[in-house]
């Protein structure tokens, strides 16, 4: 190897290394051009480490000009779809690099990357993202493609595009962190109810609107949501062979995903983390019971013990087909069938196949408006969205009326501990609760 400073009437250094050129084939002379001796000698060391550890060796400066934050961008979202990333995480991600990312320093060189840049990327995300977790994610992203071109080895580590980066802050609670939810957007278990009871009248058999009763269980699936803890897609992904009758629970093992421009298809859990929750014995015998009747062909005044063995007599159907996969991971819970044959508890019967979320969202605000006009005293706030009957189900039902701890409530939401504890408890909360109580008598 050797490093020439620039000849006389050039500005370029020049890096001389022999590289192999494939199997059996003699080494060939590879020069490597740079515009300062700093440059020169990180592409020297680079060639040294390559020959030493048989890595890739430096590229040409051609390739590297050719290294734009676009190029990054596309190595990002590849790099996501091999970590097997959800669609609707997909869709955020791309979304994000071409509305935001891109149009700001797409073509800027990855080795010039500078905080500078990453300052305009946020500035022009502020014009659009207002929630603090918007602009919280499009760092997070910036972050991510920064790790990613460290180690590609596209940015010296040295550098960080990041450094300094400030984003505003939420005000936020004392002895609480930036992820605490607020109490006043946990839902009261009345209003919960309100708004089950509301769905039931609306798209049950005695509706009237056929945009409602095309979901008839929706008043069903808001108790799942309130006093399960369900996320949407969990929801929409349970099936008859899911309620476990005798046990009073429901197995939660999979999500309805639904891509933009494609059919949707029951994916995995979120964080591929199965778990069972506890529901209420009359929301199981009254709201779920009939439906699964319905699904496994079984006569209305069947028995519960028929219902149960029909149940089981189908997971281990399932079970036994996922034994002759090559797959070790299928079992009776996600063993591929088609979505048209499918046992969904909540469907849309217009297709028979799980809610698009955009109807779901529309007709939960056609019930929020009927009970905010017919039971006023109930009504749903507008502050509060679908999402939070999660958070519902975390403290009002299983923490505060079911008397859980937090560890169980984590099992019940299939979240980890630390998450949870971030959503819900602020450091000193009890013991202002119990001071206002003691004040509340003088």
């Amino acid at each position: 190897m050797r490093l020439y400073a620039p000849s006389p009437g050039t500005n370029k250094y020049q890096v001389f290394f022999k590289a192999p050129a494939g199997e059996g084939e003699p080494w060939k002379r590879v020069l490597r051009r740079a515009s300062s001796e700093e440059e020169a000698r990180k592409i020297f060391e680079q060639a040294e480490a390559a020959l030493d550890t048989e890595q890739a060796m430096p590229v040409g400066a051609d390739v590297r000009a050719s290294r734009t934050i676009r190029m990054l961008g596309e190595e990002y979202l590849k790099d996501s779809i091999e970590r097997g990333k959800q669609p609707r995480t997909m869709e955020g991600r791309e979304s994000r690099l071409n509305a935001h990312i891109l149009p700001t320093i797409g073509d800027v060189r990855v080795t010039k990357w500078r905080v500078e840049h990453s300052r305009k990327v946020m500035e022009k995300g502020s014009k659009t993202l207002f929630s603090q977790r918007g602009r919280e994610d499009l760092r997070g992203q910036l972050s991510a493609m920064r790790k990613l071109a460290w180690r590609l080895g596209w940015l010296d580590r040295s550098i960080d595009p990041l450094e300094g980066l400030e984003i505003g802050r939420a005000n936020v609670l004392h002895g609480a962190t930036a992820q605490y939810v607020d109490p006043r957007l946990r839902p009261e278990t009345r209003q919960v109810r309100a708004m089950a009871a509301a769905a039931d009248l609306l798209c049950g058999p005695e509706g009237t609107d056929p945009l409602m009763t095309r979901l008839p269980l929706f008043g069903t699936k808001i108790r799942v949501a309130g006093f399960g803890g369900l996320r949407l897609g969990e929801q929409n992904a349970l099936r008859g062979i899911d309620v476990f009758f005798d046990r009073g629970y429901i197995h939660v093992n999979g999500a309805w995903v639904t891509p933009r421009h494609a059919d949707g298809f029951r994916g995995p859990v979120k964080n591929h983390t199965l778990h069972e929750v506890p529901l209420p014995k009359s929301l199981m015998h009254d709201g779920l019971l009939p439906r699964v009747k319905e699904l496994l062909d079984l006569p209305e005044k069947g028995s519960l013990q028929q219902v149960v063995n029909a149940q089981e007599a189908e997971r281990q159907r399932r079970a036994s087909l996922a034994a002759r996969e090559k797959d070790r991971n299928v079992g009776w819970w996600n063993y591929p069938v088609s979505p048209e044959d499918e046992l969904w508890l909540f469907v849309d019967t217009v297709t028979g196949l799980p809610v698009k979320p955009e109807m779901h969202n529309e007709r939960w605000h056609r019930v929020r408006s009927w009970v905010e006009e017919n039971d006023p005293d109930n009504a749903w706030p507008k502050t509060i969205v679908y999402r939070n009957l999660r958070h519902h189900a975390a403290t009002k039902w299983f923490h505060e009326e079911l008397g859980e701890p937090w560890e169980v409530v984590a099992q019940y939401l299939g979240d980890k501990l630390t998450t949870v504890l971030n959503h819900y408890v602020r450091a000193g909360e009890d013991a202002l609760r119990d001071s206002v109580t003691k004040l509340a008598d003088l």
